[in-house]
């Protein structure tokens, strides 16, 4: 038992060591801010619209749509002028999985969720999923705080998690819902975005 602890210890001080010493993922916090920035402004608009802003159907679809059009095409550009970039060190691969493995994630809970709301026609069901997201959010920023030891990577996966419980606690009243969801769009997400890419600008060689 002593001899299997002090593995565990030494696995974990390695790993630890190639964070601490990790270049990061190239684009991430970009990545990071636009999604904050792009899904935040949605959610809010449609905080307006279940407080009883009246909108015409083809603004209510936009406001649905455009969102993540804006999206794909900010993602294809960020990552289009990352192309040029050296290759992520061992730690900036280890984050980039743990993000495409709650992008996965995600994917698998649209059609689990998703599927199930279809079926029943039912709205609260389907107003799971974002929940499940945050907390898969929540997550992955605790690998990164286990590897880090950072305290603000642990207040945004602390920050994760409490949205999606209080979303949850929340579920019959859309606007409070909505409105939740907002602020943890934009504190969790886009606000660690701007300071990922902040933090990338201060180590950049001058």
């Amino acid at each position: 038992m002593p001899s299997d602890a002090q593995t565990a210890r030494d696995d974990l001080a390695f790993v630890r060591n190639l964070f601490d010493t990790g270049d990061g993922v190239p684009g991430w916090g970009e990545i990071y801010l636009a999604a904050g920035v792009v899904y935040g402004v949605q959610t809010l608009l449609q905080a307006a619209q279940a407080l009883g802003w009246q909108t015409p159907p083809p603004l209510g679809i936009l406001i649905g749509t455009a969102p993540t059009l804006v999206f794909l095409a900010a993602l294809w550009w960020i990552l289009s002028r990352q192309r040029a970039s050296r290759r992520p060190a061992t730690a900036g691969r280890a984050v980039a999985a743990v993000f495409g493995a709650v992008g996965l994630a995600n994917l698998a809970l649209v059609a689990v969720i998703g599927s199930v709301a279809w079926r029943e026609h039912s709205l609260t069901t389907w107003l799971i999923y974002p929940c499940a997201i945050f907390v898969l959010q929540g997550a992955a920023w605790l690998v990164v705080f286990v590897m880090k030891r950072r305290a603000w990577h642990l207040a945004v996966a602390a920050g994760w998690i409490a949205a999606a419980i209080a979303m949850a606690l929340t579920v019959g009243d859309l606007a409070v819902y909505t409105l939740i969801g907002a602020a943890a769009l934009w504190i969790c997400m886009a606000a660690p975005g701007f300071a990922l890419i902040r933090g990338a600008d201060r180590a950049r060689p001058q």
